[in-house]
């Protein structure tokens, strides 16, 4: 069972983005890895290179322009996705974005899913469970507008393609059939330093075609329902960005906000802790056992 892993990146300094990490996580499962290197403005570039010194032929790196006329949706995530996807030779591709990393922990677990998968024709991929964290590294987020899985790993030359923005997957626009894995992805895009506090809203507007909402203060980490101290293990990879990098605000500080994506969450969280089962939730798959 040969296995592809592969991912965008652009900008990823710029967008204090965990990108070494992300790929590094990938090497115990891949026999290679596609990185699909967009247009950068930052030293972007200069990290694919100390990936490729690091681990050598496993990294194939592919150049894209991304085209920033008429982009609505995150389309150009998609198609960029797409694009590193039909570089994939493995078996099985595993995709990570460049906010996103795996667990050493899950290493052997998402290996035997794979292996049940493989054991059935029927199955698509496998899912995995998603750790949000928020203004920090200390806090993590749930609440229903923050998706609790997504597939991560799927059999390749099936015609699965990215959906939408590239959150999650699907063949022929259905949902993909899964087991679940047991594992997480440890997900960090809202991990935010000041600085790209600054940045990000300009910089990622302009794949949804929308006009950027400005400033530190408009952008800075809420007290949302939902937020909780973690008490886990980041993944090792984690530990020097985590221990080089102090300038995060304290989500537990902020300002709480109460609009209708806030009320929606309290009556969820009192709905969930009755029935477990969350109305209405959006899923680019079909779980089995």
């Amino acid at each position: 069972m040969r296995v592809s892993g592969f991912t965008i990146v652009r900008n990823a300094r710029l967008l204090d983005y965990p990108f070494l990490e992300s790929v590094r996580s990938l090497v115990p499962l891949c026999e290679e890895i596609i990185i699909n290197l967009g247009d950068s403005t930052d030293d972007t570039n200069a990290m694919c290179g100390l990936l490729i010194q690091e681990v050598g032929n496993k990294i194939q790196l592919i150049r894209s322009v991304w085209n920033r006329e008429n982009q609505t949706g995150g389309f150009q995530l998609k198609l960029q996705s797409d694009v590193a996807l039909a570089q994939c030779a493995g078996d099985w591709c595993v995709y990570l974005q460049a906010d996103e990393v795996l667990h050493e922990g899950d290493t052997d677990r998402i290996k035997q899913a794979m292996w049940a998968a493989d054991q059935r024709p029927e199955i698509d991929g496998i899912v995995f469970q998603y750790i949000h964290f928020y203004g920090n590294f200390d806090y993590y987020i749930t609440g229903r507008n923050w998706y609790r899985r997504e597939v991560r790993a799927f059999k390749n030359h099936r015609g699965i393609t990215a959906f939408r923005d590239a959150q999650g997957f699907r063949k022929d626009g259905k949902r993909l059939l899964v087991l679940a894995s047991g594992a997480h992805v440890y997900h960090y895009g809202h991990v935010r330093s000041a600085t790209s506090l600054e940045h990000k809203p300009r910089e990622m507007s302009q794949w949804w075609g929308e006009a950027p909402i400005l400033g530190i203060e408009a952008n800075s980490p809420r007290r949302h329902l939902g937020l909780r101290r973690f008490r886990g293990k980041h993944p090792a990879v984690m530990v020097n960005k985590i221990r080089q990098n102090a300038s995060y605000l304290d989500p537990s500080q902020g300002l709480r906000k109460w609009d209708k994506n806030e009320i929606k969450n309290a009556i969820t969280m009192v709905w969930e802790a009755i029935v477990p089962y969350r109305i209405g939730e959006f899923r680019n798959y079909d779980i089995t056992k």
